[in-house]
């Protein structure tokens, strides 16, 4: 008897699939094997949405930009809470807003110190610059948190 309403369950499961958009809608179906091929139907498309791309996936998205949330926004503002500096001589700056950004190169201007108003933009090729507020100079920076 389970095995015949499970096939009348898999029959059903295209109409299901196509009446049922999220789980909420399992909920108000009151035939027990329907409801539960819905159920497995959701899960199947979290399954999906979920996994790991595919190689296929991976080889079409090769050398495309990151999509990011802030792709649109082309430049923030913060004070420098705190500046290390590494064994090679490059600054770290450490940010109000929590983001660490690493120097890039080895220029020693502008001159930054602790509590200085900066400002980041978006440069050429995927880079960014930082610049002391109210100051012409720039200085190449890459985040690293």
């Amino acid at each position: 008897m389970a095995q015949k309403q499970y096939f009348l369950a898999l029959l059903l499961l295209p109409a299901t699939l196509q009446a049922t958009a999220d789980w909420q809608n399992c909920r108000g179906i009151t035939n027990d094997s329907e409801r539960l091929a819905c159920y497995d139907n959701y899960a199947l498309t979290l399954d999906k949405q979920t996994a790991p791309p595919s190689v296929e996936q991976q080889t079409a998205a090769f050398g495309l930009p990151k999509q990011s949330p802030a792709e649109n926004l082309q430049d923030i503002s913060s004070q420098i809470s705190r500046i290390e500096k590494t064994t090679h001589g490059a600054r770290i700056f450490y940010l109000q807003n929590e983001q660490v950004w690493r120097q890039v190169g080895s220029s020693s201007q502008p001159r930054l110190n602790t509590g200085d108003s900066i400002m980041i933009e978006r440069g050429a090729l995927g880079s960014f610059i930082m610049k002391k507020q109210g100051s012409n100079r720039s200085l190449r920076i890459k985040r690293i948190k």
